[in-house]
């Protein structure tokens, strides 16, 4: 969060990336600051999307598709080491066709 002890040359606040971090400490607490924990909840929540249930029914598999087409060169990048981590575990864990 943006604070007055931040440097001038330090962006000015963003609500959305504040809201963002927000939610994400609500989530890493809830996995109480286990990565595993959290890995098996972001899982159930892949299972969910896969299986189109919960707050992803109306989500069809073409409109998923197109929206992360939209992400293009974006949709991988990241300066977050918890993102990285969380996405290997992810990529080992999917089957191979």
């Amino acid at each position: 969060m943006y604070t007055a002890e931040d440097s001038a040359d330090s962006k000015p606040p963003d609500s959305l990336i504040d809201e963002v971090r927000r939610i994400r400490r609500g989530v890493v607490e809830a996995a109480g600051h286990d990565i595993n924990r959290l890995c098996e909840q972001l899982a159930e929540v892949d299972r969910e999307y896969e299986m189109r249930r919960g707050v992803f029914a109306a989500a069809t598999p073409e409109a998923a598709a197109r929206v992360v087409e939209s992400w293009g060169a974006d949709a991988h990048r990241t300066d977050d080491p918890i993102v990285d981590e969380v996405r290997a575990i992810r990529r080992r864990r999917r089957p191979t066709s």
